[in-house]
């Protein structure tokens, strides 16, 4: 029975109840605004699904059967329950905006240090001042947050952007600088001198990023891409392995560097600057948009440098 119920449609349930309470099929037209037909096919969809005769319609007039007032009186609960629940749902978002509330936060890995000491400083501040709020951090490819950003799933989204849909509003985070390195087992480790640019696109192996890029921010076109990856860090470990040569983060590839564990090639040459961007639906919950504006506050206070 159960099963039976969860499958009547809301509105087969109201075309019944304005059947009682207007006694009578005909009598309903006026409040449903709907044909007799419409209403008729709604009651005997009704019956069909409970297996019962609800109500005798005819020359006779209209009657309920003890089933009928049964089903009425459950629908009269059902009402009450989702007029409750409507009750409650309100009640939810009223507090949501004053007190707790959840922020949805989607980040690519591997983000400059400045921006993670904002992040920390937020974070804090954030549940300082509403001990109720919640966060969920993920870490997604760029294509990813924005299908997640679009889908609902998520509501703040920053990173490298290679595509801008209209859906979304983007604003400028950070510029970062993207350098080209080799690991410790690599030769260029040792013998880098006299490398030129043209060397290091065609002579060797480089990791191609799994995502979208911009092809005008990026002048290299290697010959050999025989790696893919979607995360920086899997590049650094790709890097470090000895094989190949890849684009890295330039505060990402300072600290491997200072570890001795790996060297930025032609840092001239060869680095490029990509544009971050915050991206996010508009009609943002308040608590996610004074956390977006903090944010943003503090990034331009201590700007990236690289």
């Amino acid at each position: 029975m159960l099963d039976e119920l969860i499958k009547i449609d809301i509105k087969t349930l109201r075309s019944f109840m304005a059947i009682v309470e207007c006694q009578g099929v005909t009598a309903a037209q006026s409040r449903l605004n709907v044909t007799p037909s419409v209403i008729s096919g709604h009651l005997t969809h009704l019956e069909d699904r409970l297996g019962m005769t609800l109500c005798h319609r005819g020359r006779a007039g209209f009657k309920l059967t003890e089933d009928g007032a049964a089903v009425y009186e459950a629908c009269l609960s059902f009402t009450e329950a989702v007029a409750s629940f409507q009750h409650q749902l309100h009640y939810i978002r009223q507090l949501d905006s004053v007190h707790g509330g959840h922020i949805r936060l989607c980040l690519i890995d591997q983000m400059p240090t400045v921006f993670y000491d904002a992040l920390r400083q937020c974070l804090a501040a954030s549940y300082r001042n509403n001990p109720l709020i919640h966060f969920s951090i993920d870490v997604q490819s760029p294509e990813s947050m924005l299908d997640k950003l679009l889908s609902n799933e998520s509501d703040i989204g920053v990173g490298y952007f290679g595509s801008f849909p209209p859906l979304l509003t983007f604003q400028p985070a950070f510029i970062e600088k993207q350098v080209v390195c080799c690991g410790r087992e690599h030769q260029l480790f040792y013998e880098a001198e006299g490398l030129t640019f043209e060397d290091l696109e065609q002579n060797y192996p480089w990791i191609k990023r799994g995502y979208i890029t911009d092809l005008g921010i990026n002048h290299i076109r290697p010959k050999t891409l025989s790696a893919t990856t979607y995360h920086m860090e899997a590049t650094a470990q790709l890097i470090l392995a000895g094989h190949h040569v890849g684009y890295l983060p330039n505060d990402l590839a300072k600290r491997y560097e200072e570890m001795g564990v790996m060297k930025i090639l032609l840092p001239n040459e060869a680095s490029y600057e990509v544009k971050h961007h915050w991206a996010y639906r508009e009609n943002l919950h308040k608590h996610v948009a004074d956390f977006l504006e903090q944010m943003i506050s503090l990034l331009r206070k201590n700007p990236f440098k690289q």
